[in-house]
């Protein structure tokens, strides 16, 4: 018995239906089936029958069937259909999906969607197929049409557009666009024709009217700025009268077309377009131009040689070639320093239509100077100027050739800069020497910059010459050479101090002061040497290591109890002096201490001090009190012995000042050096009120006393201020005893500077006197910022806040390079400025710096930099430094001159634009830039040149606009003559003055006059006018005529 069965797919038997696969390898798809009888399988994709096709192999067998497909591509994904059946019921059906991971297809559509100059557009759509993975970017590429290869633009492309900038207006591209995903790059789409990145050329400049006749008008114009990328083919020009449409002129390939057939005396207008292969650009129009035969005066054109000036090296030939114009055509001659200038070998003219040359040869240095154009047409003459500048070495400096200072080793020269400095720069100067029993000359130095220089390393007793050249860009000078002169000393040593006075005596220390030679030996004293002596010895040592600069010194390391002389010689440049004399014999003890007082009455003072801290071994046995007054010499002032550290002196004379001091003297009879003086002290009567003596003790960085006399009766009571701030124990040691109080302070700093002020009162009354206490230290730390800038490192600072209370002398400036920790001062001089430019830097690396201030007492703290500052170029916007004599608004009068300048600053240097709002600069106006400043100047000013002028700076790093703003002032007189009813302006100018001399009238008529005033905003309202005048004797031909608030007088 035979059994059927419906062809179906056996679903007991594993199997795949969907298939994912890298492009290049083989795929099978295998579908189980099972029926009887053995079903028929037929393969099919995307709804076409593929059992033919023979890409695709096929094995079926009762069970399976199976589609091979070899190295498959991205085209081979899709959906594949089996159907199978065997006569048994309905035919059945599976579908299997293939995705094929390779790489995206080509792009669609590519085309350029904008063109412009320099600038291309491109759009496309996506691949259809897209690799089995997701377009990640697009890779867009171009090709020069006459090359074979394509460059990148960019492989970031996200989207399906892109612009391609910075191609180059002259050449042709091909485009193309590549899809890229995680398995790679897909095909190119390429634009099929090239492309230039062009479009239709901008407008022509300057159309104006070069010419006219009674039946044509010739126009001239400038080329456009830009002319679209591709060469101006022609330039289209239209004409039209007034209220009627516009018609074609001509066409033109130059900058100029004679449009003709125009009627006489008819007013036209013209428009000029110019045209390249893109299209035609926008049309630029002129008039109304009147057809009538012009007068055109004559005009020369100088605008290739700015300001008028040409250079040329000696030697070289001139030529000078300046277009014209004028109607009727003008004569050309020409003048040199305003005498007429001649043909020549050398010199020769050509004169064509239009244009009028000369030429030199082998330009010599009378060649220079001004040459002049007269153009003359017999109806205008006019004249231009050319400067010609030659170029060629200095003339030699100007001498003679100064000795400044001769000595045995060096001469120091000066000269002064040459006359004619060749037309350019001296540059430097070249200095050389000769033994006058030789005859070479050797170079001295070949770079020196100023017109000095001290020429080193000669030899005692030689007799030299000199000569010096100077040299710029284009050559060395001619030597101007010196006298001849023997390299010796021309001065002496010095004559000898003087006599050492020894003060400030200690048990182990002494201080002396000297006089200053009374002879220098003709150049100045570098120091001095002092040495020392024992009483009792013959030997003289020497005390000093390093030359001593000041006329004091203090002597140290002596023995306590033994006698010293001390002698000073002084050293100049030529040797040392003669030995000055020897000071007395000082034992070196420790005297009494400073006196100080206790009361003073009106003719008493009453003294206290310390007893020696040594007494030499022996007690003291008494005191010797000495006085003076002024600089006089010193008296006794004790008529018997003193025994305790107290005394009063009496016998003085009041309101006088003295001077007191103490001499010990103990039991072997030695007796002590003086004691410090106790100062001046006024002896002032007291009359039942306060009295306030003064007296200050301060020692910069070490202790202030500030001890002041009180007294009176009943005894006052005392409160200290500083700066108006009372001030208690807790802040300062204040000790108030019976006729005085003393505020003190240990180790005393620049905070303790300030108004010290003492106040006394009692049942008398209030008194109060200020002391100013300005405690000298070293410097405060300067404040910053620093700043940097150019490659090398520019640092500014402020002055110290504290300059300690002493003047700065300069400022110290250390560096330290990257990680290093060694600072290395950069400044072998003290800068005086409040900034500095290091230079020498390594470019790109980085520098940190400190500044220090100096003053007499010394080096005050460090300013470092808050981090680290790079050597390479820094960019800064533009600035404008203003000061305080910076005016923004300039109100003059008409007539008058004005200067509008601004100091600027930038980096890179930043381009200067002067503009005027409603209207441009008048013709009478000079700009004037440098680096840092810029001005505008304004001759003959009249109300037109009223308004807000703008100064735009520009650089790479910004912008900044800055407004000045000028107004004129001024009257403008009118007349009529009495008769008459038309008023004419009498002056040319105007008038800033309430007076006016009106000139020209004719005697015997009756004149009238009226006033109008001028402002930035225009002109008054006309005054009433003036009774009549009539021109007559005593006046004569002119009347003067006085007015006032628009009244004539």
């Amino acid at each position: 018995m035979f059994f059927t069965e419906e062809a179906q797919i056996d679903s007991d038997v594993a199997m795949r239906t969907h298939y994912i696969v890298k492009a290049g390898k083989d795929v099978e798809l295998c579908v189980p089936l099972k029926g009887r009888p053995a079903p028929i399988a037929s393969w099919s994709k995307e709804e076409e029958c593929i059992d033919c096709n023979p890409k695709y192999e096929f094995h079926h067998s009762d069970s399976t069937t199976v589609l091979v497909m070899r190295d498959v591509t991205r085209l081979d994904t899709g959906k594949y259909t089996v159907k199978i059946r065997n006569g048994v019921g309905e035919p059945k059906t599976l579908t299997l999906s293939v995705k094929v991971q390779d790489t995206p297809a080509q792009c669609r559509n590519l085309v350029l969607k904008d063109v412009s100059r320099g600038k291309v557009t491109l759009v496309w759509e996506r691949p259809l197929l897209d690799g089995g993975a997701d377009i990640t970017n697009y890779i867009v590429e171009k090709r020069d049409s006459s090359k074979r290869s394509y460059s990148a633009v960019t492989n970031k492309c996200t989207d399906t557009t892109y612009t391609i900038e910075d191609l180059s207006e002259k050449t042709s591209y091909f485009f193309r666009v590549l899809a890229e995903n995680e398995n790679g790059v897909g095909d190119p789409c390429d634009t099929r024709e090239p492309v230039k990145a062009t479009e239709t050329p901008g407008p022509v400049k300057e159309v104006s009217m070069k010419d006219s006749s009674k039946t044509s008008v010739t126009l001239q114009w400038l080329k456009p700025d830009y002319d679209g990328g591709s060469i101006i083919s022609d330039y289209v020009i239209e004409k039209k009268m007034k209220d009627e449409e516009w018609s074609l002129g001509g066409t033109s390939r130059q900058c100029e077309l004679e449009v003709k057939k125009l009627k006489e005396h008819s007013e036209m207008f013209f428009r000029v377009a110019a045209r390249n292969e893109k299209g035609q650009g926008d049309f630029v129009e002129v008039g109304p131009i009147k057809v009538i035969d012009y007068i055109i005066t004559p005009e020369a054109d100088l605008s290739e040689y700015p300001n008028g000036t040409i250079n040329i090296r000696l030697g070289h030939n001139l030529h000078i070639e300046l277009p014209y114009k004028g109607k009727p055509r003008p004569s050309a001659s020409w003048l040199k320093d305003s005498l007429p200038l001649k043909e020549s070998d050398q010199v020769r003219f050509k004169t064509t239509e239009n244009k009028a040359t000369i030429m030199i040869k082998n330009i010599k240095k009378e060649n220079e100077g001004k040459y002049t154009l007269t153009l003359d047409n017999k109806i205008n003459r006019k004249s231009f100027h050319i400067f010609v500048v030659t170029l060629g070495p200095p003339s030699k400096p100007v001498g003679p050739i100064r000795l400044d200072e001769v000595r045995a080793e060096s001469i120091m020269i000066s000269w002064d800069e040459p006359n004619d400095d060749g037309g350019g720069d001296i540059t430097c100067y070249a200095v050389e020497k000769r033994d006058t029993s030789k005859s070479d000359w050797k170079m001295a130095c070949s770079s020196v910059e100023g017109t000095q220089f001290r020429i080193p390393n000669l030899i005692k007793g030689v007799q030299y010459q000199f000569r010096v050249c100077a040299e710029n860009r284009y050559g060395v000078s001619e030597p101007l050479v010196s006298q001849m002169v023997i390299a010796k000393h021309q001065f002496r040593p010095p004559g000898p101090p003087g006599k050492p006075i020894v003060y400030n005596v200690t048990n182990d220390g002494m201080t002396i002061q000297w006089e200053k030679p009374i002879y220098d030996g003709g150049t100045p004293i570098q120091g001095y040497h002092v040495e020392k002596k024992e009483k009792n010895s013959i030997m003289w040592q020497k005390v000093n290591t390093v030359l001593i600069k000041e006329n004091d010194y203090r002597i140290l390391e002596l023995i306590e109890g033994l006698e010293y002389s001390f002698r000073v010689y002084a050293q100049n440049d030529a040797g040392f002096s003669r030995m000055g004399d020897e000071s007395k014999p000082t034992m070196a003890v420790n005297p009494p201490g400073q006196p100080d007082y206790i009361d003073v009455t009106s003719d008493s003072v009453m003294l206290k001090w310390d007893a020696p801290k040594r007494d030499g071994g022996s007690k003291i046995t008494s005191y010797s009190i000495e006085k003076r007054q002024g600089k006089g010499r010193w008296f006794k002032a004790n008529l018997t012995d003193v025994h305790d550290c107290q005394h009063t002196v009496t016998g003085l004379t009041t309101n006088e000042r003295y001077e007191f001091r103490v001499i010990a003297r103990n039991a072997i009879g030695v007796i002590s050096p003086p004691s410090n003086s106790s100062g001046l002290i006024v002896v002032r009567s007291e009359n039942g009120k306060i009295t306030l003596l003064i007296k200050i003790f301060v020692k910069a960085g070490e202790n202030l006393k500030l001890k002041v006399t009180v007294t009176g009766r009943p005894v006052p009571k005392v409160i200290w201020y500083k700066d108006d701030v009372e001030i208690t124990k807790k802040m300062m040691d204040i000790t108030n005893i019976p006729g005085s109080s003393t505020l003190f302070v240990r180790d005393a700093d620049r905070t303790y500077r300030g108004l010290y002020t003492i106040e006394a009162t009692n049942g008398s009354g209030t008194k109060k006197e200020s002391i100013l206490v300005q405690v000298q230290d070293t410097p405060g730390e300067p404040v910053g910022p620093i700043n940097s800038t150019n490659t090398s490192i520019s640092l500014e600072w402020t002055k110290p806040v504290d300059d300690g209370g002493m003047e700065i002398l300069g400022y110290i400036i250390e560096m330290i390079k990257g990680e290093e920790t060694e600072w290395k001062r950069v400044n072998e001089e003290l800068v005086a400025e409040t900034n500095y430019k290091v230079t020498g830097l390594q470019t790109g690396a980085e520098y940190k710096f400190r500044v220090a201030a100096v003053n007499h007492i010394g080096r005050g703290e460090d300013q470092e930099t808050p981090e680290h500052a790079q050597a390479i170029d820094r960019l800064t916007p533009p600035q404008v430094d203003i000061d305080a004599t910076f005016k923004q608004t300039h109100i003059l009068k008409a007539g008058g001159s004005v200067c509008l300048g601004i100091h600027f600053r930038g980096q890179p240097i930043p381009t200067c634009t002067w503009l005027k709002e409603e209207g441009e600069i008048g013709a009478m106006s000079e700009i004037t830039t440098t680096d840092k400043y810029s001005s505008l100047s304004i001759e003959n000013c009249s109300r037109n040149d009223t308004g807000k002028y703008t100064v735009n700076l520009e650089n790479a790093s910004g912008t900044r606009t800055f407004v000045v703003e000028v107004n004129v002032t001024g009257y403008w007189i009118e007349k009529k003559e009495r008769n008459n009813i038309l008023w004419v302006r009498d002056n040319k100018i105007p008038c800033f003055e309430c007076y006016y001399k009106a000139e020209g009238l004719v005697e015997g008529l009756e004149y009238q006059f009226r006033v109008y005033a001028m402002n930035s905003a225009g002109l008054s309202k006309a005054s009433e006018a003036s009774k009549g005048a009539v021109a007559q004797n005593p006046v004569g031909e002119h009347q003067i005529i006085y007015f006032k608030n628009y009244l004539i007088i």
